[in-house]
Order: C-alpha cells, then structure tokens, then sequence
C-alpha cells in the first residue's frame, strides 16, 4: 500500500515541486511519502485556527482573492434563475454575501468550523448558516434548495463523492476544486478531463471550466450540471 500511496504522489505532484519538497525535507524524492501522509483531511479545529490566522477570511468579498471565482458561481446561478441555495462547506459568509447582492432570495449555509460560521451570520445576517458536519446533517433532505455549491470543499475530504451522492437529484450544482496540492487538501486535478472523470458521471449536462489564478500556472477547475 505504502508503495502504491508513493506512486499516486509521484504522479498528481509536478516534477518541480516534488523535488523542492524532497530538498526541503532533505530526503531521497522516494521517501516522500513520509511527508506527503502530513497532509489530508483536517478537523474542526483546524479549520478554526486557519480562520483566525488568515485575515482575508473576514474581509469584504470583493477584496478577497477569490472573489474571480466566486463571480462565476454567483453569475452561473443568476442565468439559470436560482431561488435557494445550500452551500456546503460555506466558510466564513463571503460567498454568501455576494449571493445575497446578487439577488439570490433563500440560501442556507453549512460549515463545521464554528468561528467560521460565527463570522458568516455577521457577515450576511439575512441568511441562513449551520454548524453542521456535511456527511452528518440532514439538510440534503430537508432544506428546499434548488441549485447547490461546494467551493474549494470537494478536495478536503476523502468522502467527496458520498457528498455528490447526496445531492437531490433535478437540483443543479456548481462547485470548484483546484490544480495544486495544500496541507489541507486530500486531491487535486491535473486538468478538466481529470475532474469530469471523477465527478461527470453523477450529472446530466455536465461542464468543467478551467480558470487561470496567476502566472504559475495555478488553477480552479468550476463544475457544472444537474444532479442525476
């Protein structure tokens, strides 16, 4: 297993910076899996010491770094009409402010971290926030959305496709995940066609864009479809 854990690093990992990490670490590039085990899936508490400790997290949405990709999420629901929606791993309410400002009328948010949903309710009072475990609540079922998103949410737990099995089948769904690996995160994707492999499937009509964040090459793939 540990041998097929390396080779799965080896090959979602750039020739470049699986050597720097390598260097760092001051170790063979064969042993990285050593390190590369470090990273994964995080707690609560993790995410509400990460919280604390980026500023940008409480700031207004249109300062944020991720306020391009978010305008996508926010434009892609106003065109197709969204009246409700349930974010899963909602963060600190900076999405859901920018949804609110662009007319979005219900929407409920779910976070597990609670200084992450504390945030949220006073950054966009007017709309609904939990503090929730995804792969627990019961708001799949019971909350009345018609569209629902998961930004940069999918590759931070092994599950993610227990979440897209979740969703309610006619709903739509809009979604992002990234091109780099992180501490937090459990995958990336290569390209688009890695991304549709894993989740197109699960959609009718189904759409992967890739949007360029700077000029190292970092990007976030946006999925789109209706839920099967």
């Amino acid at each position: 297993m540990a041998t097929t854990f390396r080779k799965s690093v080896e090959e979602f990992t750039p020739p470049i910076l699986f050597r720097a990490i390598a260097a760092i670490l001051q170790r063979d590039p064969r042993s990285i899996s050593d390190a590369a085990r470090r990273s994964g899936q995080k707690g609560s508490d993790w995410y509400d010491q990460s919280f604390e400790d980026n500023e940008q997290s409480k700031w207004h949405y249109t300062k944020s770094s991720y306020y391009f990709l978010w305008s996508v999420i926010a434009d892609r629901l106003v065109r197709v009409q969204a009246r409700s929606v349930l974010d899963v791993g909602c963060g600190s309410g900076q999405l859901a402010s920018l949804l609110k400002d662009k007319g979005i009328e219900r929407y409920c948010g779910i976070d597990f971290s609670a200084k992450r949903i504390v945030q949220a309710k006073q950054a966009c009072p007017e709309f609904d926030f939990v503090q929730a475990d995804a792969f627990g609540t019961d708001l799949f079922e019971t909350y009345g959305y018609d569209a629902l998103v998961t930004t940069e949410f999918l590759e931070h737990v092994e599950g993610d496709l227990d979440i897209i099995f979740k969703i309610r089948s006619g709903a739509r769904f809009l979604g992002t995940v990234p091109n780099f690996p992180f501490e937090s995160h459990v995958r990336h994707f290569r390209d688009a066609n890695e991304v549709a492999a894993r989740y197109g499937p699960y959609f009718k009509d189904f759409r992967v864009d890739s949007f360029l964040s700077n000029d190292k090459g970092k990007t976030f793939f946006v999925l789109e479809g209706i839920k099967t």
